[in-house]
């Protein structure tokens, strides 16, 4: 016990140094818009309809607090109509409530006003009890758990629609990407309160699951009224390629223009932080140039990702190019639903008050000071 405690004390320390060293440092982050320039880029028309139910939904299922307000403030109706552009009204309603709904569900573990923050048993329990009640929301057990948790007892709004929209094998595949989602945040949780900064490898590996993308992919096709892809569909290398891809970008950006809230809240585990931890030396109290370093490998990995999955969408495409109209017309869309899902994420990520960024612009550039 007691090495476990001076190896958790360590731990500690080098994050805490780690911490330190980032404080007050300058980031440059470049115009990331002509990056995405070839891929859509639209809002949807329904944007201030949502914005409208958004806020009534969050009063009805929240009450009076700092985290309604903080919620309310982040423009989750812009989030919704970027990420979903092409979505009818009651689809994009839907997506939106369960990207909100992922967000509220997270920060009762992952962050330091929730209720489980630092109670790992009380976090696993309502793990068991979240993936217990989406099972019987979407149809898939007849066991209703009966949870006492308000935030999970809301997702039925989700499940139930999804329900009604899915078949059982693809209600199976949306449980299977939340189940990931949801199994990923204890690895999550675990890195943070061992104190341990993980490597990059050790972080995308969980990162890839705890940014819950993977479950909002499998609502693409929900968002598009009339499209039914075969479920094969999804095991298709190509579209997990794809997937992975999509992925990564919302990851990466999200770790670029979130970083000042992230560092506010004292917690290193994303990109910046590790990057700096991994090639720079922090100990002598300031990270100097690293971090703008770490800055520019995000941006090339953002690069990167996007050119890989243009190869991969132009790969999926040609396989279906013998294929009937509709369902051509449906891979398309469905690839075009992926991209938005990034470029969505770049404009709500610039223009929500939640990252605080919007007003750090300087010409095409963000410069914030940690």
């Amino acid at each position: 016990m007691k090495a476990s405690n001076a190896h958790d004390t360590r731990s500690e320390a080098i994050r805490d140094t780690l911490l330190l060293s980032l404080k007050g440092q300058m980031i440059r982050i470049p115009n990331l818009k002509p990056l995405f320039r070839h891929w859509p880029t639209q809002t949807s028309p329904h944007v201030d309809r949502l914005r409208g139910d958004v806020k009534d939904w969050l009063n009805d299922i929240l009450p009076p607090s700092k985290i309604l307000k903080a919620l309310q403030a982040s423009d989750f109706g812009l989030f919704g109509a970027t990420w979903w552009p092409f979505a009818d009204f009651e689809q994009l309603k839907i997506v939106t409530f369960f990207a909100i709904w992922l967000f509220i569900w997270d920060d009762e573990i992952d962050h330091s006003d929730g209720a489980m923050w630092d109670d790992h048993h009380a976090a696993q329990l309502y793990r068991e009890e979240t993936l217990a009640y989406i099972r019987f929301s979407l149809g898939l057990s007849n066991l209703d758990p009966e949870p006492s948790n308000e935030i999970i007892l809301t997702f039925d709004t989700i499940g139930s629609a999804v329900r009604k929209a899915y078949s059982p094998e693809k209600c199976h595949m949306f449980y299977e990407e939340l189940r990931f989602y949801i199994e990923n945040t204890k690895q999550e949780e675990a890195f943070r309160i061992a104190g341990a900064i993980p490597t990059i490898e050790e972080y995308w590996r969980y990162r890839l699951g705890s940014s819950a993308v993977y479950s909002c992919l499998a609502l693409n096709e929900f968002s598009w009224s009339g499209m039914d892809l075969p479920v094969e569909f999804y095991s298709d290398e190509d579209v997990r390629t794809m997937f992975r891809y999509t992925n990564v970008l919302v990851v990466a950006v999200n770790d670029l223009l979130s970083v000042k809230k992230e560092i506010k809240r004292n917690a290193i585990d994303s990109l910046i932080p590790i990057l700096v931890s991994q090639f720079g030396d922090s100990s002598a109290g300031s990270c100097g140039d690293d971090i703008q370093i770490a800055v520019d490998e995000v941006v090339t990995i953002i690069d990167e990702s996007i050119k890989n999955m243009d190869h991969v969408a132009e790969s999926l495409t040609s396989k279906y190019e013998h294929a009937d109209e509709e369902t051509r017309v449906q891979v398309r869309r469905f690839v075009d639903g992926c991209k938005a899902y990034t470029t969505g994420n770049l404009t709500w990520s610039l223009e929500t008050d939640r990252y605080g960024v919007k007003n750090s612009r300087v010409g095409e550039e963000v410069v914030i000071v940690l």
